[in-house]
């Protein structure tokens, strides 16, 4: 058996036969020997995270803890796309987070964005990789009720802001809490 790493204190005085964690930080005593973990799964799920911060990760098969930075998370999770195969309408999934229009027939298509509300914060970005955006376009429709920067479905198409209409061109949308969504290009 492998022990955890440990910190040795020299007191004169014997471990306390009752001790408890606080908060997130738990203690057990097994064979003898006393474990102090931090247990993450007991906290509130933080709403927003700035970039900047620290996030520890807790692997829950084998129990073991990782940190990373909110923006290396974040553009971890950018590497998971989808490829869109096909023209017409296509609905979100709730993973989405890369949309790559790949089509291998020449046509028009869509793609619905999920509820704002449904994201955490999370963007989206649409990108033709067929090449062939120029004439047969993809249109970014938001969620009923929600706007793209203020704008309508239709409007927002008109002004080109939901409107990939260059060959390879891409949009990278992002979520407002009090819903809807925005631009970034």
């Amino acid at each position: 058996m492998t022990l955890p790493a440990t910190i040795r204190v020299n007191v004169r005085a014997p471990f306390p036969t009752q001790v408890t964690g606080s908060a997130f930080i738990t203690v057990a005593k097994a064979s003898g020997i006393w474990s102090i973990k931090p247990d993450f799964t007991v906290l509130a799920q933080a709403s927003t995270v700035d970039v900047n911060k620290v996030i520890a990760i807790q692997d829950l098969v084998s129990k073991s803890f990782f940190y990373t930075t909110a923006v290396n998370f974040i553009f971890g999770a950018l590497n998971s796309y989808r490829i869109i195969t096909t023209t017409g309408a296509v609905t979100p999934l709730t993973g989405d987070v890369v949309i790559l229009f790949q089509k291998g027939a020449s046509g028009a298509s869509s793609y619905t964005l999920p509820a704002a509300s449904s994201r955490g914060g999370a963007p989206i970005i649409v990108k033709d990789m067929t090449g062939d955006a120029n004439t047969n376009n993809i249109t970014i429709i938001p969620a009923t009720g929600e706007t793209i920067d203020g704008l309508s479905a239709s409007a927002a198409a008109a002004n080109g802001i939901a409107l990939i209409d260059k060959d390879y061109g891409a949009r990278l949308l992002f979520p407002l809490t009090t819903g809807g969504w925005y631009s970034l290009i």
